[in-house]
């Protein structure tokens, strides 16, 4: 079997954009956060503390089109969740690993992640 290139061209390349430091927040900023959002929770401690939340669907292609959905918004915002697919569901976890811990960058990711689905009603 023949692997396939996954290198882009100069031209797909993004273009670097220097992004702000990232800073954990402290466990008060996360719980407070997490009031705000619809089903996110903690998973894990230490410094493997992610928000994750379970996403169900009617069968594995309607599942797939929201995995590639994420995909976009994960490379648009230059942050990449950890995702665990099945036929009919989706977890999403986000931490972030540089600074071992949970930031405004994960919490901003779970929003627009949720707005996929409430902009579809």
């Amino acid at each position: 079997m023949s692997e396939i290139p996954l290198e882009k061209s100069q031209s797909e390349q993004p273009q670097s954009v220097a992004r702000p430091a990232r800073v954990a927040l402290s466990a008060t900023q996360v719980i407070t956060s997490l009031a705000k959002l619809n089903g996110w929770k903690l998973h894990g401690d230490g410094a493997d503390i992610a928000i994750e939340k379970t996403f169900t669907f009617k069968n594995f292609l309607r599942t797939m089109a929201f995995v590639n959905a994420i995909a976009f918004i994960a490379e648009q915002q230059d942050h990449h969740p950890e995702l665990l697919v099945r036929y009919g569901s989706c977890s999403v976890r986000f931490n972030t690993h540089e600074v071992q811990g949970i930031t405004q960058t994960d919490l901003a990711c779970a929003v627009l992640v949720d707005a996929l689905l409430n902009s579809a009603t």
